[in-house]
C-alpha cells in the first residue's frame, strides 16, 4: 500500500503525543491498522531522530549537563530503582538513554581528571624556590 504525504503527516502528528516507547509503537499500529509494521517502524524512527536533532543542543548546555549529573548521583542512591527512576526521567526528558549515558559519563570522567590532577599537585609538591 502506497503510504500519502496526508497519511505519513497523520501519523507524525500522532507520535508528537506519544513518548518514543515500545508501547508507542502497539499504540501507533492500533490506531493505523492498514499500515505494516515496518512502515510504522520507519516513520517512528525518522520522527524520533528529528526529535533528538531538535533537542540535541538544549540538553548539551553546560547548566543541563550539571542537573543530568547530579540527579544521576542522586539515583545512584536509590540502586534497587535506579533503572526504572531513569528510563522515566529520559522519557519525560525527551531524550535518547543513550545520549544521556554520554553526557553523564563525560561529565563524571571530566571531574576524574580534574581529581587526577589535583593529586598530581599534592603529590609533587609546593613550588621549590
Amino acid at each position: 500500500m502506497k503510504l500519502t504525504k496526508a497519511q505519513y503527516d497523520e501519523i507524525a502528528q500522532f507520535l508528537g503525543h506519544v513518548q518514543p516507547t515500545r508501547q508507542s509503537l502497539r499504540k501507533l499500529k492500533e490506531k493505523f491498522p492498514s499500515q505494516s509494521q515496518s512502515t510504522l517502524l520507519s516513520i517512528f524512527s525518522q520522527e524520533y531522530q528529528k526529535q533528538i536533532k531538535r533537542t540535541h543542543a538544549k540538553h548539551h548546555t553546560a547548566e543541563a549537563v550539571e542537573t543530568y549529573y547530579q540527579r544521576y548521583d542522586l539515583l545512584t542512591l536509590v540502586k534497587k530503582r535506579m533503572v526504572s527512576l531513569s528510563c522515566t526521567l529520559l522519557q519525560l526528558m525527551d531524550f535518547a538513554p543513550s545520549l544521556m549515558a554520554r553526557i553523564v559519563l563525560e561529565r563524571f570522567l571530566q571531574e576524574q581528571e580534574q581529581a587526577i590532577r589535583k593529586f598530581k599537585l599534592y603529590v609533587k609538591g609546593p613550588p621549590t624556590i
